[in-house]
């Protein structure tokens, strides 16, 4: 009897270790290790002769293409990342909260509605005769709305460095080090790990995405590698061994971006540790405030205001390609589809990442295992590209036992693994900040998890597990690769259909159901954060002041007696 409960205890303990590792194998190692040995297996292609029929070696045109482009613009990145960073992290002035909003509407902008944006604007004839048509529909035009597009992330790890560098450093370079530009020459080289993580970090998200090398990338006819990764999925002869071998390209680029970018991470984490105190905030001198609202008002056209008017004057104006002024049915249709797969998926989500990070609270040593393995996955996905992982996925669940291909429920799947890591992040500073104690404290008392759960946890994390839901349900409602390569027969989610209609030039279309999306995503979106905590809050109100008048009747009752 003692051997059976020392058993569950065990089982219990290790439960979210257990939960965690389930997840990992079924929606990334299982079918990831599937896909990325075909070139040695061809045989475990999904039909019979799609992978011994590939035609060997690699596309040399595409390879170059890849890495130069994703080099210039992990290097143009870091000049206004670390301004970014600067402005936000050390400075006072008063259009912080723009600069920081328009990083977020970059953030969340889709790259095929920015590229899509753009397109409309240089098609204007007097631009798309001259040089800025050329330069657009270029190596130029490529580099520019890659830069645009990955300055959200690279702001958020020049803050962490400027943070790093700290009051103390200031104060004693000010002592020390009387010339200005030799101060500044140091903090530049205390920045020099930030820089090369922000490098590290944009060379591979540029690498890997899809929408601009999907749109720009293929009407330029300049070939990239994560295009090339689909075209060999959806064009007969369908080759997924090429599409394996191209996929390491990714992956093998994407470690190494990693390995640089741990090493790097640790020295910054050595210089922040010796630097304790967080530097000041001080008002931005003249010059300064030039710069800085010189780049928030280019950030905020450049990637928010100018495509989005762009679509909207598109959207307004005439016609053309025999477009009609109402959204038909097939984009209602992938309106309809986009949010009830994007809510769905959103949801298990943000619940997984909770589960996980509730399980790193327990006490003992499953809270480390835990710790480690979120620490591997939110790390390994960057060498996940979307197209790698749909492809992944229509071999895994393509067989006897697992199939799942051609159904709705794959591409939930899928986006709920694909997003997972982003709802992990995001909730993992304020599961980080809740005492550990919290929960023993109720335990020791008697209360069971459930009302742990509902007592303690959702009432002190509800805001943030809204917020997360509402960042990965737009993300999601817009997803492109996974949705182009796995959604059912019939069922376009309204990515999918958004690049149709680009592909075939039908931008008038293509504007008013990307406007039309957007407007029922943002409000779909704000709703649920507005409405969400407030509902909640009066349930457990009203569930409070219930059982307070029972408590009540009861004591009555008992005095009556």
């Amino acid at each position: 009897m003692s051997g059976t409960r020392r058993l569950v205890g065990a089982v219990g303990s290790c439960g979210p270790s257990v939960l965690f590792g389930t997840v990992i194998a079924i929606s990334f190692l299982y079918p990831l290790t599937r896909f990325l040995v075909l070139p040695l297996m061809p045989d475990w292609a999904p039909l019979s002769g799609l992978g011994g029929a590939s035609r060997p070696g690699l596309s040399s045109g595409a390879l170059w293409n890849t890495l130069r482009l994703s080099v210039e613009a992990g290097l143009l990145v870091i000049p206004p990342g670390l301004l970014a960073g600067f402005l936000l992290e050390r400075r006072r002035w008063r259009g912080a909260g723009l600069l920081s909003a328009a990083l977020w509407g970059v953030f969340l902008m889709p790259s095929y509605l920015l590229t899509m944006g753009w397109q409309i604007v240089v098609a204007a004839p007097f631009l798309a005769d001259g040089a800025a048509g050329r330069l657009f529909y270029g190596e130029a035009g490529i580099v520019a709305l890659l830069t645009v597009k990955g300055l959200a992330f690279s702001s958020v790890t020049a803050r962490a460095g400027w943070h790093a560098v700290g009051a103390d450093m200031d104060a004693a370079s000010r002592v020390h080090v009387p010339a200005a530009w030799r101060r500044a020459w140091l903090t530049l080289r205390l920045l020099l790990p930030v820089a090369g993580s922000m490098f590290m970090v944009q060379m591979v998200a540029a690498s890997q995405d899809f929408g601009i090398a999907a749109t720009l990338g293929a009407q330029a006819h300049m070939p990239l590698v994560i295009y090339a990764i689909y075209q060999n999925l959806s064009t007969v002869p369908l080759d997924f061994t090429q599409a394996a071998r191209l996929s390491w390209v990714l992956v093998l680029l994407a470690l190494a971006a990693l390995a640089v970018q741990a090493r790097l991470g640790r020295r910054d984490a050595m210089a922040a540790d010796r630097l304790r105190h967080c530097p000041g905030m001080v008002p931005c001198g003249r010059g300064t405030a030039v710069l800085a609202w010189a780049l928030t008002v280019g950030v905020m056209l450049a990637g928010v205001a100018v495509p989005l008017l762009a679509l909207a004057v598109k959207a307004a104006g005439d016609t053309g390609a025999g477009d009609d002024l109402l959204i038909d049915g097939d984009g209602w249709r992938g309106i309809g589809l986009s949010l009830r797969y994007a809510f769905v998926s959103a949801v298990f989500s943000v619940v997984l990442a909770a589960l996980i990070l509730g399980g790193r609270m327990r006490a003992g040593g499953s809270g480390r295992v835990v710790a480690r393995m979120l620490l591997w996955l939110t790390s390994a996905n960057m060498a996940v590209p979307g197209v790698m992982l749909g492809a992944a996925y229509v071999i895994a669940f393509n067989g006897r036992v697992l199939s799942l291909y051609g159904t709705p429920a794959l591409l939930i799947l899928a986006y709920t693994a694909s997003h997972l890591p982003i709802a992990i992040r995001f909730l993992d500073a304020p599961f980080a900040h809740l005492h550990r104690g919290l929960g023993e404290a109720a335990r020791v008392h008697g209360v069971s998890l459930t009302r742990r759960v509902e007592r303690i946890y959702v009432p002190l994390l509800l805001r943030r597990l809204t917020w997360a839901w509402g960042m990965v349900f737009v993300t999601l409602f817009f997803e492109l690769p996974l949705s182009e390569i796995l959604y059912p027969a019939g069922s376009a989610p309204l990515g999918v259909r958004l690049l149709s209609l680009d592909d075939t030039l039908h931008y008038g279309a293509e504007a008013r159901l990307a406007l039309v999306g957007m407007g029922i995503c943002l409000a779909v979106t704000a709703a649920a954060i507005a409405l969400v905590p407030r509902v909640v809050a009066g349930s457990e109100m009203e569930r409070t002041q219930r059982r307070g008048r029972l408590g009540n009747a009861g004591a009555v009752e008992q005095e009556n007696v």
